[in-house]
């Protein structure tokens, strides 16, 4: 399944949340090689985090992706603070 911007419609990338199995001693050390060790183990991907940017170094949108019923409200009342924190900026 391939992914255009929808405000330029050039190519993008995801950015998503992914669950990793480590050692207790790699807690804040995650190097790429780290990350090929033998007792680290990749365990999925949380979908509903993720987001769809626009690879045109000059758009740079990001779009939500799968979502979720959490992760949709956090996003709306963030929007809902900036547009209130605008509002309120233009009253004074």
């Amino acid at each position: 399944m391939s992914r255009i911007c929808t405000k330029c419609g050039s190519a993008g990338r995801i950015q998503v949340q992914a669950v990793i199995e480590a050692p207790a001693e790699l807690a804040h050390q995650f190097s790429k090689q780290n990350m090929r060790r033998g007792d680290v183990f990749f365990r999925g991907v949380l979908w509903e985090t993720m987001d769809f940017i626009c690879g045109n170094q000059a758009c740079q949108h990001v779009s939500m992706g799968y979502g979720n019923y959490v992760t949709n409200l956090e996003k709306q009342v963030q929007e809902l603070q900036a547009a209130l924190a605008e509002k309120t900026k233009e009253s004074k």
